[in-house]
């Protein structure tokens, strides 16, 4: 089974303006998430799709496929999995092919370890799985985080019910976040669904250190002491 690439990279972003091209160290933070998809995939199946032709040209550097989409694809409240569809739908029109399975690897996660992905991969292909989803422990326990509503700091609830139970060794089972380093998924899940989630998704368990999706200017400066930090 082939699996195709998919980097969307707009040009807005509230949180972090012209986020996919400001400079992380030393190159723009789009280029990791290129370079990482290129250590694993053959270029002709990595596809950037963006509204923006500064940042596809970023794309044809790295000779990898540049989609530009609509505008109304582009917005703050445009939903990712359009995107895809949209990009998944002008490459089989393009090869007159049928795309039988995508990775979504968004530039805003520029760490990643090219080992997880490839163990992914293996287990999606071999468990012949429909969505596979990467995920995170949680650090803090549900049980001791809430929820505050309306800035009303006294309308709040627990993520998790402590059930009255005061030591955390005590807590039964694992919890995790969806970080957001990949997403695969069978095409005709994706069309049918309209989202990576549904009853059957799995989800693959990431171990590295460095976890990071950027919204605003706190993690971006984060990845950076990451990175600068990833070798000592």
């Amino acid at each position: 089974m082939e699996i195709k690439v998919i980097i969307p990279a707009r040009e807005g972003s509230k949180g972090l303006p012209g986020k996919n091209l400001k400079k992380l160290i030393d190159k723009p933070l789009l280029d990791y998430s290129i370079i990482t998809a290129l250590e694993i995939f053959n270029p002709n199946s990595i596809i950037l799709t963006s509204d923006s032709e500064l940042i596809l040209k970023r794309g044809q550097e790295y000779g990898i496929k540049s989609i530009l989409r609509p505008k109304i694809l582009a917005t703050d409240d445009s939903p990712v999995i359009e995107t895809i569809l949209h990009a998944i739908d002008f490459i089989e029109i393009e090869t007159n092919t049928k795309c039988e399975a995508i990775i979504l690897m968004q530039p805003t996660f520029p760490i990643r370890n090219k080992m997880e992905i490839l163990n992914a991969i293996k287990l999606f292909k071999e468990n012949k799985l429909s969505s596979l989803i990467s995920v995170n422990q949680m650090k803090e326990h549900p049980s001791e985080c809430i929820s505050i509503y309306d800035n009303d700091f006294e309308n709040w609830e627990f993520l998790l019910d402590p059930k009255g139970k005061s030591n955390r060794q005590k807590y039964e089972g694992k919890h995790f976040f969806i970080n957001g380093n990949f997403y695969i998924a069978k095409v005709n899940a994706l069309r049918k669904y309209k989202s990576f989630y549904f009853g059957n998704t799995h989800f693959f368990e990431c171990k590295q250190n460095h976890s990071v999706d950027i919204d605003d200017i706190e993690d971006f400066n984060y990845a950076k002491y990451c990175l600068l930090n990833a070798n000592k």
